[in-house]
């Protein structure tokens, strides 16, 4: 398909039933059982590069660069969350994204999220790198 299919203005969407696992209450002792933060920006990740993925070359990969999360709703367990990322622009190897959520009651979040389409082996060699690099004491 190729990146070329990637234009400016495009969507896509995923979405989750906000379950235990999702629970502000598993990161931060003490608060509620709802859709956590960290858990929307992960469903706003998962969409955009799933979605990027089907556009890919053999040997490209993307990775997440920045993401901007105004959570502005909490969401119960059993409610689904739907994420939309809408492609708003191209610089080369760096696609940015705007993203809604709703949770079927209320918009529930927003923001901006930006992804880079890398070579895979070279981003692995670089991470593998710094594992044989860990440890080291430089003594």
């Amino acid at each position: 398909m190729g990146l070329e299919g990637m234009q400016v203005g495009a969507t896509a969407r995923q979405s989750v039933v906000c379950g235990p696992e999702h629970f502000a209450s598993r990161i931060v002792a003490g608060t509620p059982d709802v859709f956590s933060t960290p858990s929307l920006g992960a469903l706003v990740e998962k969409t955009a590069a799933e979605w990027m993925a089907g556009h890919l070359e053999p040997g490209q990969m993307t990775v997440g660069a920045q993401i901007v999360i105004n959570h502005t709703g909490a969401t119960p367990e059993g409610l689904t969350v739907t994420a939309e990322v809408r492609l708003v622009a191209v610089d080369g190897r760096r696609f940015d994204f705007e993203w809604t959520a709703h949770d079927g009651v209320e918009q529930v979040g927003y923001g901006t999220h930006q992804r880079f389409v890398v070579d895979r082996a070279r981003f692995e060699g670089r991470v593998a790198g710094k594992r044989g690099g860990a440890g080291s004491s430089g003594a």
